[in-house]
C-alpha cells in the first residue's frame, strides 16, 4: 500500500508539475501572443502613417497642381482678353490722329519730346496730314523742322539732328508704354483682380 501511495503521490506532483507548467507555460504564450500583437499593431501603424504620408504628400503635389493649371489658364485668358483689347486699340489709331482729343493734347506732346531733346535742333517726323497741324504748333521755335513720313505710325517721333535722341511720341509707342497702366484699368473695370 505504500506503493499505491507513493503512485498516488508522484501523480499528485506529476500532475501538479505538469499544471505548473502548463500555467507558466500559458503566461508566456500571452506575453508572446501580447508582444506579437503589440508588433504588429505597431507595424499596421507604421505603414498606415507611411501611406497616409505618401497619400498627403500625393494629395498636396495633385492639388498645388490644379491651382496651378487653374491659375496658367486664368492668366492666359486674361492675356488673350488684353491682347484683344490692345488689337482693338490699336485698329483706333490710324483715325484718332484725325480726332479732337488727340488734336488738344498734340501741344503737350510736342512740348514732352522737345523737353527731352532739350536745347538741341530736332526734326519732327509725322504723316503729311499731320504736318499742317504741327507746324503752327512749332512755328516760334527756329530749332524745330517738321517733316511729312508716311512710313511713320499714327502720331510723330521727335529726333534730334545728329540723332542722339529720338522721342517716340507715335500713337503705337505711347500706347506700348502706357500698356501696364492700361492692363490694370482694363481689369478694374470688368471687376478682376491682377
Amino acid at each position: 500500500m505504500a506503493l499505491d501511495h507513493l503512485l498516488a503521490a508522484l501523480e499528485r506532483d506529476g500532475t501538479a508539475q505538469v499544471e505548473a507548467l502548463l500555467a507558466e507555460a500559458r503566461v508566456t504564450v500571452a506575453a508572446v501572443t501580447r508582444e506579437a500583437d503589440e508588433r504588429v499593431a505597431q507595424r499596421r501603424r507604421d505603414a498606415l502613417a507611411t501611406r497616409e504620408a505618401a497619400v498627403r504628400q500625393s494629395t498636396e503635389r495633385a492639388l498645388a497642381d490644379a491651382r496651378h493649371a487653374s491659375r496658367r489658364r486664368m492668366l492666359d485668358a486674361r492675356q488673350r482678353l488684353l491682347d484683344q483689347v490692345r488689337g482693338a486699340a490699336h485698329a483706333l489709331l490710324p483715325e484718332a490722329v484725325n480726332g479732337a482729343s488727340y488734336r488738344a493734347a498734340l501741344p503737350r506732346h510736342i512740348a514732352e519730346a522737345l523737353e527731352a531733346a532739350g536745347d538741341e535742333p530736332v526734326v519732327i517726323r509725322c504723316r503729311d496730314g499731320l504736318v499742317p497741324v504741327v507746324q503752327p504748333i512749332v512755328a516760334p521755335q527756329a530749332r524745330v523742322t517738321v517733316r511729312g513720313d508716311a512710313s511713320v505710325p499714327p502720331g510723330m517721333v521727335v529726333t534730334t539732328t545728329d540723332g542722339v535722341i529720338e522721342v517716340d511720341q507715335t500713337l503705337d509707342g505711347r500706347l506700348e508704354r502706357l500698356q501696364a497702366r492700361l492692363a490694370l484699368e482694363v481689369m478694374a473695370r470688368l471687376g478682376m483682380s491682377i
